[in-house]
């Protein structure tokens, strides 16, 4: 089934997600966004606790903040977990059948359940291949004078 996620639920997610980690500030020095999901809760969460944003995932750290849009088979937070010691991992939503458990979520989905998330768009979703469909035609450019 199809799931429409608003920003509504977000703003009330972020602010669920920074109640839960405010205690815990004092554990991770930076919040690294998984692109492309993971990067819009990360600036949110960046605001919300002071905590500055790491754009290269070379200089993650045991005191890095990892945020996710979504841990579905929990491939790509395993992988990064693999490869980088992180403290604590956030989603907005976590599948029963992850392999990866987020530290904390704001909600869990069923396994045949799509999330569309507001800031995402058909365009973008067939750009990295979340959503099947015909890739959009090129934009015509006009020469000019």
């Amino acid at each position: 089934m199809r799931k429409r996620y608003t920003y509504a639920q977000f703003d009330t997610d972020v602010k669920k997600l920074a109640r839960a980690l405010r205690p815990r500030t004092d554990r991770f020095d930076a919040i690294y966004g998984v692109p492309r999901g993971g990067l819009v809760l990360a600036v949110c969460l960046s605001h919300s606790l002071g905590k500055p944003i790491l754009l290269d995932p070379r200089r993650i750290t045991k005191r890095t903040l990892v945020a996710d849009d979504i841990a579905d088979s929990g491939a790509t937070l395993k992988a990064l977990l693999k490869r980088q010691k992180v403290f604590l991992v956030v989603t907005l939503y976590r599948t029963t059948h992850s392999r990866m458990r987020p530290d904390f979520s704001c909600r869990t989905k069923k396994k045949n359940d799509w999330v569309v998330f507001p800031w995402e768009t058909d365009a973008s979703s067939a750009y990295d291949g979340t959503l099947k469909m015909r890739r959009p035609r090129a934009a015509r450019i006009s020469r000019f004078p």
